[in-house]
């Protein structure tokens, strides 16, 4: 079973748009080299995805906002790197389970993320079966 975004409201839409211009941005773009010039500083090593391990690089690596709250004034503490396909797949299932969805989303992040590795390590497709919520 494949999880599918909830519909879009037009109340969204305008927000939505307003998030992709800000991605387009040159602040955005500053935010991800700030962001990876302090990985880099604190941890010693490139950056990788956190569920499957991939090389994070400025160009292709995507940074998941673990939190809203402060979205173009962002702490670098909240993001988070994932490959592309992974941060799809974190998405969809947040996106589609109203569980997931009432969760704090820093929470939500961190329990998916560690669903994602597990259900990565023991082989299965985390792409075409999403974890469950568990509460």
């Amino acid at each position: 079973m494949r999880a599918t975004p909830t519909p879009k409201t037009p109340r969204s839409w305008g927000r939505r748009a307003s998030y992709d211009a800000y991605l387009a941005s040159r602040a955005w773009s500053d935010k991800r080299q700030q962001w990876y010039a302090a990985w880099l500083t604190s941890a010693g090593i490139e950056p990788s995805c956190l569920v499957c391990g991939r090389r994070w690089t400025l160009k292709s690596g995507h940074l998941h906002h673990t939190t809203y709250a402060r979205l173009g004034d962002e702490a670098l503490t909240d993001l988070v790197p994932l490959c592309r396909r992974d941060h799809r797949t974190l998405h969809a299932v947040i996106d589609s389970t109203p569980t997931w969805r009432r969760t704090d989303r820093r929470t939500a992040t961190a329990a998916l993320v560690a669903l994602l590795r597990q259900a990565r390590t023991q082989g299965a497709d985390h792409s075409s079966n999403p974890p469950a919520p568990t509460s």
